[in-house]
């Protein structure tokens, strides 16, 4: 679409809508902008209309409609989803990364590994910077996060390099059931063109299942289960590059950071991922050898009485919270809970079983649901808020143990953001006497 001239409706004022109404107005748009909080509309550009209140404006007055990520409304053909209006800007080459843990890491790696192999590079999406705002700044490479609320609608986005990490289920309060969820996700790969690169992952049977029916004309794997003939694999402790049979590159995992090794799983896709982009070797383990990771993702907090208090507040689902507890290789005291997202616990619970959880202590709305799926499995505890918590599980560690957050649920029950949550736990550990910092 031509946007010159043209009245443009935006629908949500947050961090994608406002980057979504920069854009229009470079394209020369007369936009509006409406969000239910008034709040919300504060700052804009001058020339934009601010709408507020309790339902939307009608559409029937506007050439196009604008959807921002968190807004579930699609009932009209004259809606369009963030990253479409994004893709019909898009002047550099795309990839996107998506599935249910992983990705933001995933998304960090590909790009250092682009920028460090010489490429001007973008990093964003659901993570940092807007889509709609990386756009038209001279970039060779945008590597973009995309979840399945960005993903669900989308039509117009055709990545260059999409990479499939993995499913598990993870926003049925939105999507319903976790097959409408994994197929809101495969869109990314569904939408690519023919000379595009599909990175899958080969243990995951959704990924690997989406490979299959989207048939890409480059098609790499990664695994840490079997070999691949394109792609990357582990053998023994190295991880392998690989093209068409011909080994590349051979990285052993000792000269990875302990941060790309949470999980391992990450480094294969990203340097996969990154391979199929044009990323040199070099650059590659150079990458992993230093990546430091991200906040708030199994990340050293401070210890205290020779106890280590370790951030996983992004484990905002039950899968990713496993994989935190499965990945301590000390006794945890685990806290966890905040809103759940329509999820089952079920699982969860056989892996605290089987992990090293000395005890959980469950807080916020989800606590009672929580206990009730742990009830057996290992001690609980209950806390009313996080604060109570981080408390209680000091009390109960004993020197070498871990006091691990991995909620398991979404933050909005007590936070802004899981980053608000996890910042909160740093400050209450950080906060208890004795000790050294990390």
């Amino acid at each position: 679409m031509n946007y010159e001239g043209r009245h443009v409706l935006v629908l949500g004022a947050a961090r994608s809508g406002r980057a979504a109404v920069d854009l229009l107005l470079r394209a020369g748009a007369r936009v509006a902008i409406y969000d239910r909080n008034p709040d919300a509309l504060a700052g804009l550009a001058a020339g934009v209309e601010a709408l507020s209140g309790a339902k939307a404006p009608g559409y029937d007055g506007f050439d196009a409609v604008i959807v921002s990520p968190g807004i579930h409304t699609y009932s009209h053909g004259k809606a369009i989803p963030e990253v479409d209006l994004a893709a019909q800007f898009l002047d550099a080459k795309l990839v996107g990364v998506t599935g249910s843990n992983g990705k933001s890491t995933t998304t960090t790696l590909v790009g250092e590994m682009l920028e460090a192999s010489g490429f001007a590079t973008g990093v964003g999406g659901n993570i940092g910077t807007p889509l709609c705002s990386l756009v038209g700044q001279g970039k060779a490479w945008l590597v973009a996060e995309l979840s399945s609320f960005q993903l669900e609608h989308a039509r117009e986005l055709h990545a260059d390099v999409a990479v499939l990490l993995n499913l598990a289920p993870d926003h049925l309060d939105r999507h319903g059931t976790y097959e409408r969820y994994g197929e809101a996700k495969a869109r990314l790969a569904l939408l690519q063109r023919d000379d595009a690169w599909l990175v899958a992952n080969r243990d995951d049977e959704w990924a690997s299942s989406v490979a299959a029916v989207s048939a890409p004309g480059h098609l790499a794997e990664f695994s840490t289960q079997a070999r691949v003939s394109t792609g990357a694999f582990l053998e023994r402790e190295t991880l392998v590059l690989v093209r068409d049979g011909d080994r590349r590159a051979r990285i052993p995992l000792a000269e990875l950071s302990t941060a790309a090794k949470r999980p391992v799983a990450n480094a294969l896709a990203a340097a996969a991922a990154a391979d199929a982009a044009g990323a040199s070797e070099s650059a590659i383990r150079s990458v992993l050898a230093r990546f430091e990771g991200l906040p708030h993702r199994v990340r050293d907090v401070c210890v205290r009485n020779g106890v280590r208090y370790v951030d996983d507040s992004k484990a905002t689902n039950p899968a990713a919270a496993a994989a935190s507890l499965l990945a301590q290789s000390a006794p945890v005291i685990w806290l966890a809970g905040g809103r759940n997202k329509g999820l089952a616990f079920d699982e969860l619970a056989r892996v605290a079983r089987t992990a090293r959880v000395r005890a959980a202590v469950l807080y916020g709305e989800s606590a009672g649901e929580l206990e009730r799926a742990l009830e057996g499995a290992v001690p609980v505890e209950r806390a009313k808020d996080l604060p109570e918590a981080v408390a209680r599980a000091a009390a109960l560690a004993q020197p070498g143990d871990v006091v691990l957050l991995a909620p398991a649920c979404a933050s909005f029950d007590q936070f802004k953001s899981f980053e608000d949550r996890g910042q909160r736990f740093a400050e209450l550990a950080r906060a208890l006497p004795e000790g050294a910092a990390c």
